[in-house]
């Protein structure tokens, strides 16, 4: 998937949150359209490990079960790819 898109993808799911927790009514198919952005982005694309993590907590948010704990072993091996850490710690978090 093309980094500019998941990006978008990414940016769109947020601001479509963002605005379901502040004073804007967002149609519900609209949101529940960007949280589905939102987890093919982050089950498709390669991210830096921070990505992960907020994109598993705007999952949380839309309802998605276990998601900031699933984004928090994305990030594991978001950072073994780096070099930073090895690959038996992320398979023990699974």
């Amino acid at each position: 998937m093309n980094p500019i898109l998941i990006g978008l993808a990414i940016s769109l799911a947020a601001n479509g949150l963002l605005a379901l927790a502040g004073c804007t009514a967002v149609p519900y198919q609209t949101a529940t359209r960007a949280c589905d952005l939102l987890q093919i982005a982050t089950d498709e694309a390669e991210m830096a490990p921070a990505w992960y993590v907020g994109a598993g907590e705007v999952l949380e948010q839309c309802g998605k079960p276990n998601a900031r704990l699933r984004a928090e072993v994305q990030a594991c091996f978001a950072e073994k790819r780096n070099g930073y850490r090895d690959a038996s710690e992320c398979e023990a978090m699974e």
